[in-house]
This record gives C-alpha cells, structure tokens and sequence, in this order.
C-alpha cells in the first residue's frame, strides 16, 4: 500500500493557519467582552478552553494535518492561545497538556469546537460559531 506523506509546514505557513483559526475565535472572544475565560481565582473554564483546542484540532485536520504530530500542533496551540489571551498562552497550553483525553468537562468543549468549526466552514454556511462566546458568558465548567 502506497502511504502519501504529509506536505510539510515551515513557519509561514503555521502563520498563515495560526491567523485563519484566530479569526472566528477572535470575533467570538469580542462577542463575550466583558467576559472571561477564567474566574479572578484563576479557574480556568474547562469548556472553553477545550472549545478552543477542538476548533484548531478541527482546522488542522481539515487541511490534513493531525493533532498528534506535536511538532506542528503543539506550536499552532500555542500560538493561538498567546493571540487570544496574550501573557497566559503558557499555563493554557499546559493545562491543556495535562487534562486534553481526561477531563470529560474539557471533552465536551473540544467536541462542540470541532463540530462548529466544521458546520460553519462548510460552503455556503451563513453566520459565525458562537460556542466559545457562549461558554465565556456562562462561565461554565469553572471546577
């Protein structure tokens, strides 16, 4: 069987991925001013953080790349989380690291990511995903 390999990425084209996956994510965070994705305490909502991963792990895969190659994700992960929440993009990315396939919380948000990324990329889909902005404004999923 004859096994295709996937088109490597340099650093303009994680760029060019890290600003496309940024856009909708943006629009949804100024959606929610006011809001936030963690308490004053520092909890983070695990909802909304997953919500996140998933959207890029939906973006990534629609181009036929994949979450478990850490050498392209990981980086993308980074950089759009230092984009949405400048200064906190470390700890996001570790708690992401530490709790993404064991927190049933953080998975449901990760589930509904994926999912509006790929209804809303669809074309001729009308409107914006809103699922982040949603989760913000609950504050859902705190701990």
């Amino acid at each position: 069987m004859f096994w295709r390999r996937k088109p490597k990425f340099g650093d303009a084209e994680k760029e060019q991925v890290v600003r496309a996956i940024c856009a909708p994510l943006e629009l949804q965070k100024v959606m929610a001013s006011g809001y936030s994705i963690e308490t004053a305490e520092g909890k983070l909502n695990r909802k909304a953080i997953g919500y996140i991963y998933g959207f890029i792990d939906a973006a990534l895969t629609s181009i036929g790349q994949d979450m478990s190659d850490a050498s392209l994700s990981m980086p993308i992960v980074y950089q759009v989380l230092r984009h949405l929440f400048p200064g906190r993009e470390e700890r996001y990315t570790q708690f992401l690291l530490e709790n993404v396939g064991k927190d049933d919380v953080l998975r449901l948000g990760m589930m509904k990511g994926g999912q509006q990324f790929v209804d809303y990329s669809k074309p001729g889909s009308k409107g914006t995903p809103m699922g982040l902005a949603r989760y913000m404004m609950k504050g859902e999923a705190q701990d």
